[in-house]
């Protein structure tokens, strides 16, 4: 589970940025192309419709060349705020432990997201966890209630 604090500490981000760019670059060129910079960022969490990624990427390529260094790509990525890093984590984080892709956390999956925090939850406490959570009623998360439940004070 990717943690915050590596997302948001100084050179640490840095590390996570930089393993971002390398990952996106497929072709080991050194750079990206505008489909590989979507979709690092689509994979890590990032939001935007495509047009909003475009507009993004141009802004990031300050040379001009159709395609982003990783230079580029770290100081872009460093004056992103800090809320927008935290948003793609926690998307990030939530596809991850979906392991069924239906846009829920399901009660086999919220244990797995606390054995992941190092936590062991009874099956009791695990059963109200999910009564409290889940507003919908529906037996499983949405990303919202999963948010809510994660991370209280976002």
């Amino acid at each position: 589970m990717a943690r915050p604090q590596d997302v948001l500490e100084g050179q640490r981000s840095r590390d996570y940025y930089r393993s971002i760019f390398l990952e996106a670059d497929t072709d080991k060129s050194g750079y990206l192309t505008f489909n590989e910079f979507a979709a690092a960022l689509k994979r890590k969490g990032y939001s935007g419709t495509p047009e909003n990624l475009l507009v993004y990427f141009k802004q990031v390529d300050t040379s001009d060349d159709n395609r982003v260094s990783l230079p580029e790509f770290l100081k872009a990525m460093e004056l992103l705020p800090a809320r927008d890093h935290l948003s793609a984590l926690m998307r990030y984080n939530f596809r991850q432990f979906d392991e069924n892709k239906d846009g829920r956390i399901d009660r086999n999956e919220l244990d797995q997201v606390f054995l992941a925090l190092g936590k062991h939850v009874s099956t009791e406490d695990l059963d109200r966890i999910m009564k409290e959570a889940s507003r919908s009623g529906a037996g499983a998360l949405n990303y919202e209630e999963f948010i809510a439940l994660i991370c209280p004070n976002i």
